[in-house]
C-alpha cells in the first residue's frame, strides 16, 4: 500500500490526539461513572449479608436447629427462604415462599446418570450437554453477522447487490445503534437510549441507502447530516416518552450520523474477492456446526427429560405456545434458509443474482436473533420470575412470564457476546489454516483473514462490559440477594476467575496487536507508547480481579483464616473507584492501541504472511479463553439461583442442590471446552482444510474490482 496524501495525515494525526484525549477523559472521569460497574470485578464487601435457601425438609424438620444454622453463616439472619427464621419481623413473601414450591418434586427421587458411568450425575450430564449445546448455537448466531458483512464487502456493486445492501445496512444499523445506545444509558444516563439508537441508526441507514441506491447522496459529510436528522426525526414517535431530554436527542443524532456513514461506506465500497472467499469459508463451517448443535440440543432436551421430569413439565407448561409453536416454528424455518444460505452460494453466484444471496444472509441472521431472545425467556425466568409469585398462573399472561426484568439485559450481553465468539473463532480458524498451509499465498490470505477475525472479535469485545453491568444492574433491582451472592459470597471466587479471564483476554489481544504491527512499514514510531499502554494494561488488569478478602463468603466460616483479607493499607483496591478506573484503562488503552494499528496499516506497507509465528499461537488461544470464558460465565448465572429451579418458585430438592466448589466446577468445565475445540478442530480440517488437499481449487482473481 501506498502511504497517505498530506490530508490523510493529517486526520490520522486528529485521530491520535482525539485517542489520547478520550484517554484522559476516560481516567479522569472513570471514578466517578458508573459505566463499568459490570459483573467483572465488583466482589468487594457491599454491606450486607447474603441468605441461602435451606433444605425444605430442613425446615419441617426441626425449625429449631434451621435458625441456629442461619445464625451461623448469615450473620444477623437476613434470608429470602427461611420459613420463620426472621420471626415476626419478616415480610410475609419471604415467611410464605416455600409455599410455592412443586410439591411432587419433594418426592421425586430421580436415577443419577453416576450409577451407570464413573464420576458422571444428573446435573453433570445435564451441565455437559446444556454447555456444549449454547457453545455450538453461540458460534452458528455469532458468525453468521459475521459472514453477511464480509460477503457484502466481497459482492461487486451490481444493481441487485445495491438493493440488497440496503437491507443488510439496515440490519447493521439496528446491531449498531442498540450497542451505542446501551453506552448512552450507562455513561449519560439517556432514558430509553436502546430505542433512540437503534431507531435512529436503522432509519438513517435506510434514508442514506436509498439515496445511495440512486446516486442521490454521494458525499460522506452529506450523508452523515441527511441521516442524523432523518434517524432522529422518525425516533420521536416511536420511543414512549413524554418530554424529549437534550441527551436524547444528542444520542438520536449521533446514531443516525453513524447509520449514514456506514450505508455510505458500505454502498460505494471497492470489492475485494478476499471478503468473499473469507465468507464462502466461514459459511461452510457454520454449515456443519449446525448439525451439532441441533445433536447437542436433543441430548440436552433428553437428559432433562429424563432427569428433571418435573421441572421440564413446569417449564412447559409456563410457556406453552414458545415450546410448542414459537422455538419449533423458529427452528425450522432457520434450519431451511441456514441450509438455502449454504448450498445456493455458488449456484446464486454463477446466475449473477448475489443480491438473493445476500438477503438470504441477513433474513438468516434475524431468524437465528429471534430464537436468541426467544430462549432467553425461559433463562431469564428461571432466575427473575415476575412478581407477585402467587400471580405467575393467575394475573400473568405468557408473555409477561417471558418478558422478565433481566430479557433484555440477558439478550443485550449475549448479541454482543455472540458477535465477538464470532470474530475470535475466525481468528482461530484463520490461525489453523496459516499453520496448515505450505503456499506463501495461502499464508499471506489467511494472516489477513487472522487481522479482519481480530479486529471484529476486539472492536466488539469493548462494549461487552457495559452490557455485562446493564444484566447485573438488573439483577441487583430485582433482588440485591442474587447480586451479593454473585459479587460478595459464595460465587465471589469465581468472579476472580472470570477477572482473570477478561484481564488475560484485553492483555493477548494487545499483545497480537503489537506482534502484527511489527511486520508493517513505519509502524515504530508507535511502539513507545504502547510499551506504557502494555504497563498500564497489567496494573488495570490486576487491580480488577484484586477481591477485598479470599475466602468466599460474607463472613468467615469454619476453616477458613479470618485474615484472608487485604490489608488496610491496600483496601482501597477492592474500592469502586479503583474499580471503575482499572476497567476504563483496559477499554481505553485497546482502543488506543488498536487505532494505532488501524493508522500503521493504512499508512504502511503490510508484510501479509510475514506475521511472527507467535500470532497465529496467540489467536487461537484468545479463541480458546473466549470459549472458556463464556462457559465459566453460564456457571455463574445458572448458580445464582442457589437450590432453586426458580428463584423462590420452584425448588431444587434433588441431592444436587448444592454449589459445586470452584475446583470441581473449574475441571469440569475445561473438560467441555476441550471437547467443544477439538470438535471444532475437526469440524475446520473437515469443512476447509480437507477439500483443498482433496482437489486444488483455482482461485478467483484477488485483486479489487471497482463499483459499477
Amino acid at each position: 500500500m501506498e502511504n497517505a496524501s498530506s490530508p490523510q495525515k493529517k486526520f490520522n494525526l486528529f485521530l491520535t490526539v482525539f485517542a489520547w484525549t478520550l484517554a484522559i477523559a476516560l481516567f479522569t472521569w472513570g471514578p466517578g461513572s458508573l459505566a463499568l460497574q459490570t459483573a467483572t470485578g465488583n466482589w468487594i464487601n457491599l454491606g450486607a449479608t447474603s441468605a441461602y435457601a435451606q433444605d425444605e425438609e430442613d425446615e419441617e424438620d426441626d425449625e429449631d436447629e434451621e435458625d441456629e444454622e442461619g445464625g451461623d453463616e448469615e450473620g444477623d439472619g437476613e434470608g429470602e427462604g427461611e420459613g420463620e427464621e426472621g420471626g415476626e419481623g419478616e415480610s410475609e413473601e419471604e415467611d410464605l415462599s416455600y409455599l410455592y414450591d412443586i410439591g411432587l418434586a419433594k418426592d421425586v427421587q430421580p436415577a443419577q446418570f453416576g450409577d451407570n458411568v464413573e464420576g458422571w450425575s444428573n446435573r453433570k450430564a445435564t451441565w455437559f450437554a446444556a454447555q456444549m449445546h449454547i457453545l455450538f448455537a453461540s458460534f452458528i448466531l455469532g458468525c453468521p453477522m459475521f459472514v453477511v458483512i464480509m460477503e457484502v464487502m466481497g459482492a461487486r456493486r451490481t444493481q441487485g447487490v445495491r438493493r440488497a445492501i440496503i437491507l443488510s445496512n439496515v440490519f447493521l444499523g439496528v446491531l449498531i445503534g442498540v450497542t451505542i445506545g446501551i453506552i448512552g444509558e450507562i455513561i449519560v444516563d439517556v432514558h430509553h437510549g436502546v430505542l433512540f439508537g437503534m431507531w435512529a441508526c436503522a432509519f438513517g441507514a435506510l434514508f442514506v441507502s436509498t439515496l445511495n441506491y440512486f446516486h442521490k447522496c454521494m458525499g460522506i459529510l452529506p450523508s452523515i447530516a441527511i441521516a442524523s436528522v432523518t434517524g432522529a426525526f422518525m425516533t420521536w414517535p416511536l420511543v414512549p416518552v413524554e418530554h424529549i431530554h437534550l441527551n436524547q436527542i444528542i444520542c438520536a443524532l449521533v446514531n443516525g450520523a453513524v447509520g449514514g456513514l456506514l450505508a455510505n461506506k458500505i454502498m460505494f465500497a471497492e470489492a475485494d474477492f478476499k471478503f468473499e472467499r473469507l465468507a464462502h469459508e466461514i459459511t461452510k463451517v457454520i454449515g456443519i456446526c449446525y448439525s451439532f448443535t441441533a445433536l447437542t440440543g436433543g441430548l440436552f432436551l433428553f437428559i432433562m427429560m429424563v432427569a428433571y421430569k418435573d421441572f421440564i413439565s413446569y417449564l412447559v407448561t409456563a410457556f406453552p405456545v414458545l415450546f410448542m409453536i414459537g422455538y419449533p416454528t423458529l427452528f425450522i424455518l432457520e434450519t431451511i434458509i441456514m441450509y438455502i444460505y449454504v448450498y445456493s452460494w455458488d449456484p446464486l453466484n454463477k446466475s449473477n443474482k448475489k443480491g438473493r444471496h445476500i438477503v438470504l444472509g441477513v433474513i438468516l441472521n434475524i431468524l437465528g436473533l429471534s430464537l436468541l431472545c426467544a430462549l432467553d425467556g425461559p433463562a431469564t425466568f428461571m432466575q427473575t420470575p415476575p412478581k407477585p409469585y402467587e400471580d405467575l398462573f393467575t394475573a400473568m399472561t405468557e408473555w409477561d412470564r417471558l418478558t422478565t426484568m433481566t430479557w433484555m439485559p440477558l439478550n443485550y450481553h449475549r448479541l454482543v457476546g455472540n458477535g465477538t465468539f464470532g470474530g475470535f473463532m475466525v481468528g482461530v480458524i484463520a490461525a489453523y489454516m496459516y499453520l496448515w498451509s505450505r503456499d506463501p499465498k495461502e499464508k499471506e490470505y489467511y494472516d489477513w483473514m487472522g487481522y479482519i477475525g481480530n479486529a471484529i472479535g476486539v472492536m466488539i469485545m469493548l462494549p461487552l462490559p457495559a452490557m455485562g453491568y446493564i444484566f447485573v444492574r438488573e439483577i441487583y433491582q430485582y433482588d440485591a440477594t442474587i447480586g451479593m451472592y454473585i459479587m460478595s459470597d459464595r460465587e465471589s471466587m469465581f468472579m476472580l476467575v472470570q477477572g482473570l479471564l477478561i484481564g488475560t483476554m484485553f492483555s493477548a489481544s494487545n499483545i497480537y496487536m503489537w506482534v502484527s504491527m511489527k511486520r508493517i512499514e513505519n509502524a515504530q514510531r508507535f511502539f513507545p507508547a504502547m510499551k506504557l499502554g502494555f504497563i498500564l494494561i497489567v496494573c488495570a488488569a490486576t487491580i480488577w480481579f484484586t477481591p477485598r478478602r479470599f475466602f468466599a463468603t460474607m463472613l468467615p466460616e469454619p476453616g477458613m483464616n479470618p485474615d484472608m483479607v487485604l490489608p488496610d493499607n491496600l483496601a482501597f483496591l477492592a474500592l469502586m473507584v479503583s474499580k471503575n478506573t482499572a476497567a476504563f484503562a483496559l477499554v481505553s488503552v485497546t482502543l488506543i492501541n488498536y487505532i494505532f494499528y488501524t493508522i500503521s496499516t493504512k499508512t504502511g506497507k503490510i508484510g501479509w504472511g510475514k506475521i511472527n509465528p507467535l500470532g497465529p499461537y496467540i489467536l487461537i488461544f484468545m479463541g480458546f479463553t473466549d470459549i472458556w470464558l463464556m462457559s465459566w460465565m453460564g456457571v455463574i448465572r445458572e448458580l445464582s439461583r442457589m437450590n432453586w429451579h426458580v428463584y423462590k418458585v420452584f425448588k431444587d430438592v434433588t441431592p444436587e442442590k448444592f454449589a459445586p466448589t470452584l475446583a470441581e466446577s473449574g475441571e469440569f468445565v475445561t473438560f467441555i471446552v476441550w471437547t467443544f475445540f477439538i470438535i471444532m478442530t475437526g469440524i475446520i480440517w473437515l469443512g476447509i482444510k480437507y477439500p483443498k488437499g482433496k482437489k486444488k481449487e483455482v482461485p478467483a482473481s484477488t485483486a479489487p474490482q471497482m463499483a459499477e
